[in-house]
């Protein structure tokens, strides 16, 4: 089990419709950032200085320069960037102390490793540039907002601090100080060793783990893409480089990081299925199954992607499978009585459409059936019918006899 997940109980390919969702946000949201610095540029260094810029023009997303940057050169840092920084955020117009602070670390940049808010700011800053913002709650903790005891979900760290702060809500402002020190690009991945392959995928499905538990899971979707990006094979294999320039296979390195693989699959399947990209997450746990077969978690996820699409009685086969391998799990027990019941009421169903199509159809309960007399009563009918006629015969052949005299 990963880390930062629940028990059993609880969208990976770019045509499903989770990307474009991702694709047609990040594209207005740039579309925003590029006005904003067209706008940026026409003004004097003293005048932002003293002013507080709207970088969206919607008013969620405050900005003001507290020193400036080196923008000689006019270069600043884009989405796959590394970007040294330090920041301190706090609840906006409270008395109360930063409840996050962080110094000289290292985020990638457009991989909400850090709140959203922080993150589109850091596009529109140059090279040792330090400002304030003001951020809604949008571009903060969102509507699930931050309790105290809530993990802050910091980078790189596994079991990192609880909030202890007052209650952050849905409506709750936050204010931040971020200094943005320096950017690299981000390498290759082909120059990266399996050990610095291992620690930014692990690094990047933490903190998908954290947006998924906190009921976003198309963030946690993008940072799972991401942690794949790293760690799935390149042309020629995954290998390790060493210090002469041979590419040696580490074949023990190369299955800790398959099986780091694996649980990212298995975790993107997770919040593909609460995204509602059902045919994407069962593409995904399925990936986990043809290398492991016996993943309970995997086969857990797997009946619920297919209950969820209706294939009751594929859910319930991965049901029992599952049952075999976790029969003690809580949650594999009602999953499997749940599929029971549901493949239990898709053949009554069937069996109701069965005996409609061939007549035989019970009755509704308050209904009297129609009843075709038996074969004893229409003889008896029969007999009585014929025995009126030929009364009535005979009174007609009397009468004419009496006539005829």
């Amino acid at each position: 089990m990963s880390e930062g997940e629940k028990p059993l109980v609880d969208k990976s390919e770019s045509s499903s419709f989770e990307d474009l969702a991702s694709a047609a946000a990040h594209e207005i949201e740039e579309a925003k950032l590029a006005a904003a610095t067209a706008a940026e540029k026409e003004k004097s260094a003293e005048t932002q200085k003293d002013e507080w810029q709207d970088l969206l023009g919607s008013g969620a997303l405050l900005k003001k320069i507290i020193k400036s940057g080196d923008d000689s050169e006019g270069l600043r840092p884009h989405r796959g960037d590394i970007c040294r920084i330090s920041y301190e955020i706090k609840i906006k117009d409270s008395n109360e102390d930063c409840f996050e602070k962080r110094d000289n670390i290292k985020i990638y940049l457009g991989d909400n490793e850090i709140l959203q808010g922080l993150d589109l700011a850091l596009t529109l800053m140059y090279k040792g540039e330090a400002c304030h913002l003001h951020m809604a709650p949008r571009f903060g903790y969102g509507e699930s907002g931050l309790k105290p005891g809530e993990s802050l979900g910091l980078i790189g760290e596994a079991d990192g601090p609880k909030y202890d702060g007052s209650v952050i809500g849905p409506d709750t402002w936050l204010e931040a100080k971020l200094e943005l020190h320096d950017w690299s690009e981000e390498p290759e991945h082909e120059t990266l060793s399996i050990a610095e392959r291992m620690e930014i995928g692990i690094r990047r499905r933490k903190r998908g783990n954290w947006w998924y538990g906190r009921e976003e899971p198309q963030l946690a979707i993008q940072l799972y893409r991401r942690a794949l990006d790293v760690l799935d094979e390149s042309e020629g294999g995954i290998t390790d480089p060493t210090p002469s320039g041979e590419l040696a296979q580490a074949s023990d390195a190369l299955q800790e990081l398959l099986e780091e693989r694996l649980r990212v699959h298995n975790n993107m399947a997770a919040a593909q299925h609460k995204a509602g990209a059902f045919d994407a997450a069962l593409q995904a746990v399925t990936r986990v199954l043809s290398c492991q077969p016996k993943n309970a978690k995997a086969l857990y996820r797997k009946s619920r992607i297919l209950s969820a699409m209706g294939r009751n009685a594929e859910a319930l086969e991965a049901a029992r499978a599952m049952g075999g391998i976790a029969p003690a799990d809580a949650g594999a027990r009602r999953q499997l009585l749940l599929c029971e019941q549901k493949v239990s009421r898709d053949r009554s169903v069937e069996r109701r459409l069965a005996k409609r199509m061939l007549g035989t159809a019970s009755p509704k309960p308050g209904v009297a059936p129609d009843k075709k007399p038996s074969r004893a009563k229409m003889l008896v009918w029969g007999s009585l019918l014929l025995s009126l006629l030929v009364g009535v015969a005979s009174v007609l052949v009397y009468r004419y006899k009496v006539q005829a005299h």
